[in-house]
């Protein structure tokens, strides 16, 4: 059996991890494509309208995502996932209220974690409590200034909150000294909303200062150890045995080999307990 372009068709099974994999990558395009050709060839299939109607709703087309999940529902009334993002993409549709859909994809590279140039943050101010009807992890937001607070939005207008006040008093001086910064969504839950900013562009007066306080290890104070026989003598030096028969050798090479000292059980060792390292106010 042949597909229109000619090609010979391969098993349900490969399209299917193309399909997977796609996603994963984040090729959107290309995964409506394959999950489109494995219903035409294949048949209906609860799965492929799912992954169908993810990609669908990652390009912005909304209207035929829903169509996408509402054809899972059609196979089956109880599809979870279905019924999640049916009723989520219906209510984005109803009140988009003329906003037009981001379909604007980030640089995965924003949600990787670097010292000084990245942080990741719980908002403040969550007011809509069915605000992750309206957005999603990977959603673009924007930083905009208002008094000494910072408020998040999305790039449709979506109000997210604001930042916790000493981030914010933080970020304003370096937005206003000329730094800018780049921010999205990467968790939404209930009313608590993360989010991953990162510095794109750093002002030459601010040169070597890092946007955001850097995390390093706290260094471990060590302690020697003495064997409890090193200590219980008497003023000559030595113990009663010892006297008979010193053998400082025999005792040193009973040390124990790291040269810690041993910890009572009440008590902990900390071996890395972290700090922050953070600007002065007045940078």
């Amino acid at each position: 059996m042949k597909t229109e372009s000619g090609e010979h068709l391969k098993p349900r099974s490969q399209y299917v991890e193309e399909a997977v994999q796609l996603a994963v990558a984040g090729r959107w395009e290309e995964a409506v494509e394959v999950n489109r050709l494995l219903l035409e060839h294949f048949g209906p299939d609860q799965e492929a309208h799912n992954r169908l109607g993810k990609s669908l709703t990652e390009m912005g087309r909304l209207a035929e995502a829903k169509a996408a999940y509402e054809a899972t529902l059609a196979l089956n009334p109880l599809n979870s996932i279905a019924i999640k993002n049916s009723a989520k993409l219906t209510q984005l549709l109803a009140g988009s209220e003329g906003l037009a859909v981001a379909g604007t994809k980030l640089d995965v590279n924003l949600f990787v974690e670097e010292m000084g140039k990245t942080i990741s943050t719980t908002l403040d101010d969550v007011t809509e409590a069915d605000i992750c009807n309206k957005v999603a992890p990977g959603d673009q937001a924007e930083l905009r200034l208002n008094g000494d607070t910072v408020v998040v939005e999305t790039t449709r207008g979506v109000r997210l909150g604001l930042l916790e006040p000493k981030l914010a008093r933080r970020l304003i001086k370096f937005i206003q000294g000329g730094n800018r910064y780049q921010a999205a969504v990467t968790t939404c839950d209930g009313s608590t909303i993360k989010l991953m900013i990162r510095e794109t562009y750093q002002d030459v007066k601010f040169a070597g200062k890092p946007s955001f306080p850097i995390r390093r290890k706290r260094e471990v104070d060590f302690r020697p150890y003495s064997k409890e026989s090193w200590i219980e003598r008497d003023l000559d030096g030595f113990t009663d045995d010892e006297r008979d028969e010193p053998d400082i050798d025999e005792g040193m090479s009973e040390v124990d080999a790291d040269g810690l000292q041993v910890e009572d059980d009440a008590e902990t060792l900390d071996l890395g307990e972290e700090e922050d390292v953070d600007l002065d106010e007045d940078q």
